[in-house]
This record gives C-alpha cells, sequence and structure tokens, in this order.
C-alpha cells in the first residue's frame, strides 16, 4: 500500500491544492519500509491529483481538499482522509492501526479559512 501525505514544510498541509510536496509512504504487511519526498507539481486544475495517481498511492492525507478532488480520488478508488493536521508520521501510524478518521467539521473550517486567506492575498477581500 502507498500512502500520500500533503505537506507543507514538514507538517500535513492544511490544505490538498496548497501542499508544496507529499510524502509517499509505503507499507508493506501492517509496517512502513519506505518514505519518499516530491515537490509538487505547478497547481492547475486536476494536475495534484493525476500526479498522486501516477506516485501509485492508495490513500490521501490533507487537512482538507476540495469537491473536485474529492470527486476525482472517489472516480480513481483513491480513499482520502481529511481534517488531519500535525505530524505525517503520526498519522500514517494511526492509519495502520484504524485509528484515523477524517474529520469533516474540521476539514471545512480549515478550507474556509484557506479561501479567506487565498482572497485576501488576491486583493479580492471578503466582505465584513
Amino acid at each position: 500500500m502507498k500512502i500520500a501525505v500533503m505537506l507543507i514544510g514538514d507538517k500535513i498541509s492544511p490544505h490538498f491544492g496548497g501542499s508544496e510536496k507529499v510524502c509517499i509512504y509505503t507499507v508493506e504487511n501492517g509496517a512502513i519500509v519506505g518514505k519518499e519526498y516530491f515537490d509538487m507539481p505547478e497547481h492547475r486544475a486536476g494536475l495534484f491529483t493525476k500526479f498522486i495517481k501516477q506516485k501509485g498511492a492508495d490513500v490521501v492525507i490533507a487537512g482538507s481538499m476540495g469537491e473536485r478532488a474529492r470527486y476525482i480520488f472517489d472516480s480513481l478508488g483513491i480513499k482520502y482522509f481529511i481534517g488531519v493536521l500535525g505530524s505525517p508520521d503520526e498519522a500514517v501510524e494511526k492509519l495502520l492501526k484504524g485509528e484515523l478518521k477524517s474529520d469533516e467539521m474540521l476539514a471545512k473550517e480549515i478550507h474556509d479559512h484557506e479561501e479567506r486567506l487565498h482572497h485576501h492575498r488576491h486583493g479580492r477581500g471578503m466582505p465584513s
């Protein structure tokens, strides 16, 4: 099994589409046997999901994820966990123990916060 954890620095990225890199964990017989880091390509619609698929991921872990990415991963049979932040190693260990759960409420809060920041940075401030 291969697990893709979306990263900014050495922490799980708050938003799939804003990830700087991805760590692909290779798991055999319930144990991590390898980790590879890849820089993410330029962010364009559908490109990140295609990149993750090309890396052979069966599972994706991120803070939040837009509807388009979710739809693509669903159609590819790639499972995802969202609303997950912090240490990538800890998240993967929880996944392997069957303890990792998506937190839809947290993912929505993260996504909404990231959208507000994006609009603010690009001069499209949100109404008060």
